[in-house]
């Protein structure tokens, strides 16, 4: 299945000042209503890492619900030194996908490929994709192969 997402430059997650209700803020006029994922991450110089995958079928509204999540926002402040930005892409249905069905598989398809990386991130329970296929080989020339492998 082609899945396609379009996905815009991070926002920068600003502190909120003392006294707020929220731990961080985030201009939500630059987040679309549009169904997509969204990716909450520090940045370190160079480097974004990855910290929170999310999907939502409107991502103004989810974005600013999970803003008041607390134990997301501490988690995301107790995460190593950096900045902190959220990073979304719109979700491009073909005819005859399903947003709901498609959005879990990309979700679930980039909380999978940023653990594959060694990111540690906060929501990685629950990731789990049947397994449809498996492979099975044997050690070849004194070099280790894996002897089973199911994706």
């Amino acid at each position: 299945m082609d899945l396609r997402v379009t996905w815009h430059k991070p926002v920068k997650l600003r502190k909120s000042r003392p006294g707020s209700t929220y731990i961080y803020e985030l201009d939500l006029d630059s987040v679309p209503a549009k169904p997509g994922v969204y990716v909450f991450m520090r940045r370190f110089g160079k480097n974004l890492n990855p910290l929170y995958v999310g999907k939502a079928l409107n991502l103004k509204t989810r974005i600013g619900q999970q803003l008041v999540a607390l134990k997301l926002m501490k988690g995301l402040e107790n995460a190593e030194i950096g900045s902190r930005a959220v990073v979304f892409g719109e979700f491009v249905p073909r005819p005859g996908q399903s947003e709901n069905k498609c959005l879990l598989l990309i979700e679930r398809a980039l909380i999978r490929h940023f653990l594959s990386e060694g990111h540690d991130l906060l929501n990685k329970l629950g990731t789990r994709i049947a397994t449809k296929h498996s492979l099975t080989s044997r050690k070849v020339a004194g070099r280790f192969v894996p002897t089973r492998i199911r994706f």
